[in-house]
């Protein structure tokens, strides 16, 4: 049968975005490519899933050797489908049998599928070459989701096109959270951590090798549907930039939050993520700040991660800066839970208030001191313990009510039963252990999360989880110092590369030492007599620069200056003094996953006063980019800084503009002006130093 047959009828054009998500997750009908008859089997599992939980659709099964699988009529090929009979497709096939089978899949009008295999990691392997081609192919309207996925998964519609372990527990609980995951493993884990703990899930789309749709496009997608509240992302690398500018715009539109783990900060995780799935990513600190910018909520880890989706199902929205009530089993538990409130900007701890002290004197008589947090250390009295959280939700002070429980003092099933019992207009409740090794029992976890009573493993995690889903930044992972990098590219090679027009301080190249003299009676003095930079990247270690401040001195410096450079194999170049300004050290570098951008840190004796940076990113608009230049700590020392003269900010962010435009297409991976001099008017770049 000829593979391409029916191409010339009418295509539908290729799925994208919301369009693609809609599909995926509530496609008409689906064809299950490599079927097992064996649910316990992975290949299995996606037709036992489909028939076990609702999916109300047409399934057609492909099986070359069994014409009913799983109950299911099967064709032995794909050709051998109806013309536009399934909408969506997931393939359990070897990696060299997959591009054929996408082929055919998308000649019979099949519009998405999800490759499941493995095996396409070696850029230069055959099946990955074929893959390619096929994904090149102008004419093709199949999205492909994977390989190396577990698949994805809608738990309203059934559309589980998926081999995921958890669904083997039994059905997922629905809920309003979407799960992004480029890792299948990580995903189930997620997704099971949700479950135990009372939450449910709307979507999860576990990615894999991304070569056609990225996790962007899919978060785009997801967060224009109504039954999607929050997004959860666990990220290798981004793989489709391009989406960016659309999630940035969909995050500020929706005011969804999106909860981000982003793995493969370090090198060691880096050529980890490399071996895992062929991606290469990105330095850290670009990373942040880009997705900072963006309107990520980035979040230290999985668990964390896990956290953060079941506190925001459980509690709901909260109020701007939200009003903690805390109670603890344990004095120690009690400080703990005032440290990490009082520590977090988005959260506070008020004051119990009058009534509330007396209905809590009803429940604990003089036992205890009555204030935020409160110390219950009574064991075996759970229903004391219960009663004092649920007198402090009911609180009009209280927002939200942290508290910590043990099995060593409580009775699960009693403190359940009461907290259940709470009126329906309380506060929520996240409630935690005194050990992370002691938890509540699952049985009991999906009654306390249906009264909005959130289990978060221990104190420290409740509060972070809380304190990010208020919006506190400073609960985010802060970023690493960026590489110290040397390079190979002198001042003349990096000058060559910009502008005729780039602000530098005047320089020109001195072979000898009459040239030098000219150009410093043509300027005047001082001037700075140093290395190229080409081979001396560090020229102060090495005496490879002299400022001169007369005619006397010139001869003599430009000589022990000449004389390491020719031991180095250096070029001589003299170079006009420029007038006081704030000095700023400027890296541009091209990061392999998000393309230039420019990191900023401040030079010369105020490289103390600030330890950290300005990360810019060159796909972000210019206004945006100076923007978050003024914003920063640089940016306020630059502005006047405890009565300093105003520097020229919008001519450093001109001259990084410049930079970005001028080597955009030009084989160099970094480089560095140190130091730029940000004047009243205007900038002066001094050196630079770069590489290939």
């Amino acid at each position: 049968m000829d593979r391409h047959r029916d191409r010339g009828r009418v295509m539908a054009e290729l799925a994208t975005g919301s369009a693609l998500v809609d599909l995926v997750t509530a496609p008409r009908s689906v064809v299950v490519v490599g079927a097992s008859a064996d649910p316990a089997k992975p290949a299995g599992r996606p037709l036992a899933y489909l028939s076990r939980y609702g999916f109300t659709g047409d399934v057609f099964v492909v099986n070359p050797r069994h014409s009913v699988v799983g109950g299911y009529p099967a064709v032995p090929a794909v050709l051998d489908l109806p013309v536009d009979a399934a909408e969506a497709a997931i393939v359990n096939l070897p990696a060299d049998q997959v591009p054929s089978a996408l082929h055919d899949l998308d000649s019979r009008g099949v519009r998405v599928a999800v490759v499941i295999g493995s095996g396409f990691e070696r850029p230069d392997s055959a099946p990955r070459q074929e893959l390619n081609r096929f994904l090149a192919s102008p004419d093709r309207r199949l999205r492909v989701i994977g390989p190396n996925c577990v698949g994805t998964m809608s738990v309203v519609s059934g559309a589980h096109l998926n081999f995921s372990s958890v669904l083997g527990r039994g059905p997922a609980r629905a809920g309003s959270v979407a799960m992004i995951t480029q890792s299948g493993a990580s995903g189930n884990g997620l997704l099971m951590s949700i479950l135990r703990r009372g939450g449910g899930i709307a979507h999860w789309f576990s990615t894999g090798d991304e070569f056609d749709v990225g996790a962007l496009e899919l978060l785009v997608g997801v967060l224009a549907r109504d039954d999607v509240r929050t997004v959860g992302l666990f990220l290798e690398a981004i793989t489709d930039l391009d989406w960016l500018p659309a999630a940035t715009e969909a995050i500020a539109r929706t005011g969804k939050r999106v909860f981000l783990v982003k793995i493969a900060d370090s090198d060691l995780g880096q050529l980890a993520a490399g071996g895992h799935t062929g991606r290469v990513v990105g330095s850290s600190d670009i990373s942040h700040a880009v997705l900072k910018q963006a309107g990520f909520v980035r979040v230290p880890g999985i668990a964390e991660l896990a956290d953060c989706l079941v506190t925001t199902q459980v509690v709901g929205e909260l109020p701007a800066r939200p009003r903690i009530a805390a109670a603890s089993v344990s004095g120690a538990g009690a400080v703990v839970l005032a440290d990490r409130v009082q520590q977090a900007p988005a959260l506070s701890l008020p004051a119990l208030g009058t009534a509330t002290r007396r209905q809590l004197q009803e429940v604990l008589a003089d036992r205890v001191e009555l204030h935020n947090p409160m110390d219950v250390p009574f064991l075996g009295e759970t229903e004391t313990f219960a009663r004092t959280v649920a007198t402090l939700s009911e609180a009009p002070e209280s927002d939200v009510v942290v508290a910590v429980e043990s099995s060593l003092a409580h009775d699960r099933e009693l403190l359940t039963e009461v907290l259940t019992a709470r009126s329906p207009t309380a506060s929520p409740v996240v409630l935690s252990h005194l050990s992370e090794d002691d938890p509540i029992p699952e049985a009991l976890l999906a009654r306390l999360a249906a009264a909005r009573v959130a289990v978060v493993p221990t104190p420290e995690r409740a509060v972070q989880a809380l304190g990010l889903l208020a919006g506190d930044a400073g609960a985010q992972a802060a970023a690493e110092p960026a590489e110290d990098l040397t390079g190979y590219l002198g001042l003349p090679d990096i000058a060559a590369l910009l502008p005729a027009d780039f602000p530098w301080a005047p320089w020109v190249s001195a072979p000898d030492p009459e040239t030098a003299a000219e150009a410093a009676r043509r300027w005047g003095y001082p001037v700075a007599v140093k290395a190229a930079g080409q081979t001396i990247a560090h020229r102060s270690e090495l005496g490879a620069v002299a400022v001169v401040r007369g005619e006397d001195d010139l001869t003599a410096a430009y000589e022990r200056v000449a004389n390491v450079c020719a031991e180095h194999g250096d070029d001589v170049v003299v170079q006009q003094g420029v007038g006081a300004g704030q000095e700023v050290l400027v890296a541009v570098v091209r990061d392999p996953e998000y393309g230039l951008s420019a990191v900023l840190r401040p030079g010369g004796v105020n490289a103390e006063l600030l330890d950290d940076q300005v990360v810019l990113w060159h796909g972000w608009p210019a206004g945006q980019r100076l923007a978050t230049l003024c914003e920063s700590r640089l940016g306020v020392l630059l502005s006047g800084y405890r009565g300093q003269a105003a520097s020229d900010v919008e001519a450093l962010n001109t001259a990084i503009t410049t930079l970005f435009t001028a080597l955009a297409d030009q084989p160099v991976s970094f480089v560095e002006l140190n130091p730029v001099l940000v004047l009243a008017d205007g900038v002066r770049a001094i050196d630079a130093i770069g590489r290939k």
